[in-house]
């Protein structure tokens, strides 16, 4: 059920830069689904993308037509944890055909390591702001949030890009 809603700052331009770090996300999993040959792997990759996904349409609805959806923010992180357990659970499964110390090689060198580390480094920042004063119905902090979190999700891109 959606009600009408008076959130100031929620934009258009918010939800746009909402949905960056959703398709970052989602051309990084195409691009590993295949090589690690999972279906877990890839199931959860789905889960996780169409919560993400459930976000922005939030926040698109939210800045266009000023109603709030309430369920489509609570996918979110019911989805990503899901997803996530899956992802991982599909790593585990199929350990035995994952080539470590070539994905090792890969991420460790430059440039794609630099573009890693800039991931974590953003990561660590999302965590640390998330944790310490987040708040889900300032549009400021969720502007904070979406560059973070576009920060983190655009450089794992870029060095899984240099990595495949």
């Amino acid at each position: 059920m959606s009600k009408r809603t008076d959130k100031q700052g929620f934009t258009l331009g918010l939800a746009l830069m909402d949905a960056v770090p959703v398709v970052a996300f989602g051309i990084d999993m195409a691009l590993l689904a295949r090589p690690l040959q999972s279906r877990l792997f890839l199931a959860g990759a789905v889960i996780s993308l169409v919560a993400g996904t459930c976000m922005v349409i939030y926040k698109l609805l939210l800045a266009a037509a000023k109603k709030e959806v309430p369920i489509l923010k609570k996918a979110m992180p019911v989805g990503m944890s899901l997803g996530w357990i899956l992802m991982i659970a599909g790593l585990i499964a199929n350990r035995s055909k994952i080539n470590i110390p070539g994905i090792w090689n890969a991420v460790s060198t430059p440039p794609a390591c630099v573009f890693f580390l800039l991931g974590i480094a953003f990561f660590a920042a999302f965590i640390i702001y998330f944790k310490t004063g987040f708040d889900a119905d300032s549009a400021k902090d969720n502007w904070i949030e979406e560059i973070l979190n576009a920060g983190t999700q655009v450089c794992i891109l870029i060095g899984v890009i240099l990595s495949v």
